[in-house]
């Protein structure tokens, strides 16, 4: 072969080489930019999982507290009468009844009849509105719990959504970033072996070293774990 076809294809293979490596450049630079997109993501998951941890234990205890017979799914019973009384029930229930004796004693007796009624009377109007007042404030002691536990949960599930978000958005991004890599590559491949191609002198004589090339277009060693696969060995 002629040292022209030699020069000629010898250039051809340089500019195999050179559009292998602006693309492998490119696609480095999409593959950084999806790391970087990566990375993003798992700083904001690592920031969001103190909330969606949170979220996850406060649901776990509405959950247990809202099964049938749990805190906040049952009746209110005799036990939460007991529990939630007023704390100045009894003293009222005294006082009150030894007041009512008080006044009745000079005028019908405190043993009498009309005397008793009205005791019992007063008896039940104070259990009637103890048994009230206990129940108002259990079912405001259980919505307490609840509104708190809801709020946790809520947090939860608003940080799970925000992690949610960001990874449809992120993931996106790499994707594209993933599928540019791979398009500058294959770019790269098709571009090198246009070029060859054009050239007219066979790939396999240049690469065999026969061809006697002239020292200014001797070409470097190309790097297998740089350069695209199927574009060939170095010389």
């Amino acid at each position: 072969m002629s040292a022209v076809a030699v020069a000629i294809g010898g250039a051809a293979l340089v500019g195999a080489i050179g559009s292998n490596m602006a693309a492998n450049t490119q696609a480095g630079g999409q593959v950084k930019a999806a790391n970087t997109q990566l990375g993003m993501f798992n700083t904001i998951n690592a920031q969001e999982q103190p909330f969606i941890q949170a979220g996850y234990g406060a649901t776990s205890q509405l959950n247990s507290m809202l099964a049938p017979g749990g805190q906040l799914n049952r009746s209110f019973s005799p036990q939460d009468f007991l529990n939630n009384l007023d704390p100045g029930y009894q003293f009222q229930l005294q006082t009150g009844g030894q007041a009512l004796r008080n006044a009745d004693t000079p005028g019908i007796g405190a043993l009498s009849g009309p005397a008793l009624k009205d005791l019992m009377s007063f008896n039940q109007n104070m259990a009637a509105t103890g048994y009230q007042n206990a129940f108002n404030r259990f079912q405001t002691q259980n919505n307490a719990i609840f509104s708190r536990l809801s709020g946790i949960a809520g947090l939860g599930q608003n940080a799970a959504t925000q992690v949610g978000t960001s990874g449809t958005q992120l993931g996106t991004g790499i994707a594209q970033s993933q599928a540019g890599a791979a398009a500058s590559t294959a770019g790269g491949i098709v571009g090198g072996t246009n070029a060859i191609g054009q050239s007219g002198v066979p790939l396999a004589y240049l690469l065999s070293g026969q061809g006697q090339t002239p020292s200014y277009l001797n070409t470097p060693t190309i790097d297998s774990s740089a350069f695209s696969a199927g574009a060939g060995a170095g010389a």
